[in-house]
């Protein structure tokens, strides 16, 4: 027997005039097809009711549409492997108007189980979360597409405060993403990418991210593989280390501040962890740690560096 959208009215009777609507089109679409998606609006208020749907009603290839307003998220909410699309309302100038807004201690979302390019997350404005990793988003063994979403003001108290991307399975699409004014006390403020993930950032944005030691926009984990395509990173020394990214083209990404070109990390300093990358470099052609700019990193980049030891010029 076709499903029907009727089944949301018993968790949210203010969307039952819209489910009617929902329910007449898909039904028609059984008749042609034999098979059908269905798309649930959610009315703004408390974001349990998202997780209700995801948990015991949506079924693959479905559609939660949250609805223009905020989203209240008392506990994170998991995508649980579905292959749902989860997105939000925009204004005429194409600008997200649906807000998750996580309240108190917690993230706002959760992909570990799973989740392929099919799980879609879109459209949506992020923020609010304050956990210790991944405040706005955390992914772990997956693999979900993000698409459109601004994660803005959230917080962790370790790694990511926008996004936390962990695990080797982990291979996330983010497309057309905003990460601005979030924090990690630690590393990470907007993105961190862990040992062995392989995220891809295309056409993505980041401003005004803050951390408490380094990657203010994004702190890649020794060993992780992200890909960076027609990105736009404002200010200096804002992904770290540099170049620790696949190139896809098109990016605009200052990799080190001119007045404190041996900052490798990006610590308002220069000291004994930039010489570590520096050694870790040694012998490549890699630009941001040729300090002397003789095409190979080697004993005169050491010497350059221990030259500007110590504090960076103000």
């Amino acid at each position: 027997m076709p499903r029907t959208g009727q089944r949301l009215t018993r968790l949210d009777p203010a969307s039952a005039p819209a489910m009617l609507v929902v329910a007449a089109v898909t039904a028609m679409a059984a008749i042609s097809d034999g098979a059908h998606a269905e798309i649930f609006p959610i009315t703004p208020g408390t974001a349990d009711r998202i997780q209700v749907l995801i948990d015991e009603v949506a079924a693959d290839g479905d559609e939660i549409v949250l609805l223009a307003g905020d989203h209240t998220v008392a506990s994170a909410l998991d995508l649980r492997g579905r292959s749902i699309l989860l997105r939000g309302e925009l204004d005429r100038g194409g600008a997200p108007i649906s807000r998750l807004v996580g309240q108190g201690a917690t993230g706002v979302l959760v992909c570990r189980s799973g989740e392929t390019a099919s799980t879609v997350i879109a459209d949506l404005v992020v923020t609010g979360g304050d956990i210790d990793l991944g405040a706005g988003l955390l992914v772990n063994d997956a693999s979900p597409t993000i698409r459109g979403v601004r994660f803005q003001s959230n917080r962790a108290s370790v790694f990511g405060g926008g996004v936390g991307v962990f695990g080797s399975a982990s291979a996330p699409r983010f497309e057309g993403c905003v990460f601005a004014d979030n924090r990690a006390d630690l590393v990470g403020g907007g993105c961190l990418n862990g040992t062995d993930a392989s995220p891809v950032y295309r056409d993505c944005f980041w401003i005004d991210n803050e951390c408490g030691l380094y990657g203010r926009a994004m702190y890649n984990q020794i060993g992780s593989l992200p890909t960076l395509e027609a990105a736009q990173v404002v200010g200096c020394c804002e992904v770290v280390p540099p170049e620790s990214f696949m190139d896809g083209g098109a990016n605009e990404i200052e990799p080190t501040c001119s007045s404190c070109r041996a900052d490798l990390n990006c610590y308002s300093g220069v000291g004994s962890a930039d010489l570590g990358l520096l050694l870790g470099a040694f012998g490549t052609g890699l630009e941001s740690y040729d300090l002397d700019g003789d095409g190979v990193v080697g004993g005169s980049d050491i010497g350059a560096l221990v030259a500007q030891w110590g504090a960076c010029p103000e």
